[in-house]
């Protein structure tokens, strides 16, 4: 079984995907798979060099994430340039971790899994979801700053949309316990034999 997880920006998808992880399930981070291109992929690197100039990189070569995110999360335009290099290598490397490799079952964390259409490829969609003000809080608690926050959570499709579009929804308001519960019960009705 593949399962898509997705959710708004500080509602505790890692979190909700680090626990799946614990009760055996494979997990792929779609965000680490980005980090990791934009770390070290040469082609990634002349891509992004010829889209957005050499301005966004750091001095160990690598992309400058805090760069590039002041010059796409701003201008739409720019952001669908960054997507138009990023998504497709995304979308592979995540398919090649899953295709009939062990652990049978997968969670594959996606922040925009129905911006791009892509809850097609799972068995099952899972929301993390959390109310606005604890969203806010924890990503203040990253560092983000109120405006670049907005800028994101803008970016995305409303978590209202993605709760309706979902399978299933985790609330994730209370404690990791609270979380947790929600996880094992959901694993466990998803794993239940069909009579």
């Amino acid at each position: 079984m593949v399962i898509g997880l997705t959710g708004g920006i500080g509602c505790g998808k890692s979190t909700a995907a680090a626990m799946f992880e614990e009760l055996g399930w494979g997990r792929v981070e779609s965000d680490e798979i980005v980090r990791g291109l934009l770390r070290a992929d040469p082609e990634v690197h002349a891509a992004i060099r010829r889209e957005f100039g050499p301005e966004v990189f750091g001095p160990d070569g690598a992309v400058d994430r805090r760069r590039m995110a002041a010059v796409v999360f701003p201008r739409p335009e720019a952001l669908s340039r960054l997507e138009a290099i990023l998504h497709p290598r995304v979308r592979a490397a995540w398919k090649a971790r899953v295709a009939g490799r062990d652990p049978a079952n997968w969670i594959v964390e996606i922040p925009l899994l129905f911006e791009k259409g892509l809850e097609k490829e799972f068995d099952f969609t899972v929301c993390v979801a959390s109310d606005p003000g604890v969203q806010a809080e924890r990503l203040a608690q990253r560092g983000l700053p109120p405006q670049e926050a907005a800028q994101r959570i803008g970016r995305q499709l409303p978590l209202a949309q993605k709760i309706e579009r979902a399978d299933f929804v985790l609330t994730n308001n209370g404690s990791l316990d609270f979380l947790r519960d929600q996880v094992l019960r959901l694993t466990h009705q998803l794993m239940r034999p069909v009579a």
